[in-house]
């Protein structure tokens, strides 16, 4: 499974741990046993992108996410 980690500079390393589409609202953790799981490979990065591109003006850090596969 696959999870969203943001490395923005300067910053403590945080992962995705909840996406609430209905809010437009995302939560983040500093653990990754808390992150927010996806599949991986082709459906990982989709959601990714999925939300970079609906989220990034509320949340500027998504510009730093990557999709974490555990490797």
């Amino acid at each position: 499974m696959s999870t969203f980690r943001i490395d923005e500079p300067n910053q403590p390393r945080k992962w995705v741990k909840k996406v609430d589409n209905e809010n437009g609202t995302l939560e983040f953790t500093t653990s990754k046993s808390d992150a927010y799981c996806r599949g991986s490979g082709i459906v990982a990065n989709s959601e990714g992108q999925r939300l970079k591109f609906h989220f990034k003006e509320q949340y500027p850090e998504l510009e730093y996410l990557k999709v974490d596969d555990g490797y």
